[in-house]
């Protein structure tokens, strides 16, 4: 793994932080991953870019887990600390020839992070970004995101719980869409049944598990 400089980390939520460095001088997709860790730890975690593919920087959208080894670490870096980074890995990509397709992207808390990189690398794409999230507070950087085609689904708001399976039951998918789902295994489980059962073919079905 090679070291690079932190640029900027960024609170967006209670627990969930933005980290933002230097670039690797590689080709990079967009909805690829990177395993990021802290130098002389030998420990690393592999996360999504939140960043689009053409910056000048990646940024990871992180959120702290309890006692975890990596994430606590990653939330105390500052500007001009260095972490350690290799990659890019994974196929979770838009090729060439979906993208005049209706895309629709279901993620679950940080695994929003490909589907926003997505949208800042091809800013033309038609899609709705469904988004289940715990607050709504977690619903992070809205205004990168086309007018009606960001849909939050809050599973802690007030005593009342709606979560992503729970949009997709009542909101029939169109039989023509490409569909990228990313988050909780569950979620994406339950969410793939209540597709097939729609008529959405598996071919036109990618996931990945994203915690």
């Amino acid at each position: 793994m090679k070291k690079y400089l932190v640029l900027a980390n960024i609170q967006k939520s209670q627990n969930t932080f933005c980290l933002r460095v230097e670039r690797p001088k590689v080709v990079i997709k967009s909805g690829q991953c990177f395993n990021v860790g802290m130098p002389g730890m030998d420990i690393n975690r592999e996360y999504s870019m939140y960043s689009g593919a053409d910056v000048d920087y990646l940024e990871f959208l992180i959120r702290e887990v309890d006692n975890g080894l990596v994430s606590s670490r990653l939330r105390k870096l500052q500007v001009g600390d260095v972490v350690e980074i290799d990659g890019p890995y994974g196929e979770f990509c838009i090729p060439d020839h979906r993208q005049k397709l209706k895309l629709v992207f279901v993620a679950s808390g940080t695994g929003i992070a490909p589907f926003h990189s997505f949208v800042k690398t091809y800013p033309n794409i038609d899609y709705t970004l469904i988004h289940g999230i715990r607050y709504p507070d977690e619903a992070y950087d809205v205004q990168d995101y086309k007018v009606g085609s960001y849909i939050t689904c809050i599973s802690s708001n007030n005593g009342k719980s709606f979560r992503v399976t729970d949009y997709l039951r009542q909101n029939r998918i169109s039989k023509d869409s490409m569909v990228y789902l990313c988050g909780n295994r569950n979620m994406i489980i339950d969410s793939v049944q209540i597709l097939l059962d729609q008529g959405i073919g598996g071919d036109q079905i990618v996931s990945e598990v994203f915690f």
